[in-house]
């Protein structure tokens, strides 16, 4: 019989967790035990003796640095194997994550297969990388003010449509898409701009000029 391993998440945006929750449904080998938007739950979780094998990590956090999170973890807690889940993948912070005892690197958008292909190749002692992930650096760092997000093709119809101010059913009809899929592109859109709601979402995408 082929052990189940225990997987969480620690991310600020609520839909995330949900998100990953609904993906690791019916996947009997890896069983979704926890999410969490602080990381203060998730080392209470861990104090009360509670079982973890794989935490996916945000690295940008409420007020917290998850790399810094990646490092505690490493520190008391070696045996969690830490992926961490983040839009940004500039090459230094990739670099920092792996230093600081990350396993592996994942974008936000990454489908089942790939979470799949990441928790096997990290239980088998390997550091997974995301193809899309570059370990190069492409320039001079810029501030987070000069940051614009790089949205994927169903990121941008999904945007468009919130901004259409259509409903998550709406949408999900409109792309032929099921609700769920839908949300965890809204997630995403929230997690790669830093928006807390649809107003700064829409503020950002204006300043930014994301669908120009």
């Amino acid at each position: 019989m082929k052990k189940q391993y225990q997987v969480a998440v620690l991310d600020d945006h609520a839909l995330i967790p949900e998100a990953i929750k609904a993906l690791l449904e019916g996947v009997k080998e890896y069983n979704f035990v926890a999410g969490f938007n602080e990381s203060i739950d998730l080392f209470r979780f861990l104090e009360a003796g509670n079982a973890l094998d794989i935490l996916l990590l945000d690295i940008q956090l409420n007020e917290e640095d998850g790399i810094k999170i990646c490092e505690k973890l490493q520190a008391h807690y070696s045996e969690i194997i830490v992926i961490m889940l983040s839009s940004n993948t500039q090459g230094a912070i990739v670099m920092d994550a792996l230093k600081k005892g990350a396993r592996g690197f994942l974008p936000k958008n990454t489908d089942l297969p790939t979470f799949i292909e990441a928790f096997e190749e990290t239980l088998h002692g390997k550091t997974y990388i995301h193809k899309e992930v570059s370990l190069l650096s492409t320039g001079p760092k810029s501030s987070k003010f000069d940051y614009v997000p790089k949205l994927t093709r169903r990121e941008t119809e999904v945007l468009r449509l919130i901004l259409d101010e259509m409903t998550t059913s709406e949408i999900a009809t409109s792309l032929h898409l099921s609700p769920s899929t839908v949300e965890t592109h809204r997630a995403s859109l929230f997690s790669k701009t830093g928006a807390k709601n649809v107003v700064g979402l829409i503020k950002f995408t204006i300043e930014k000029g994301l669908l120009n």
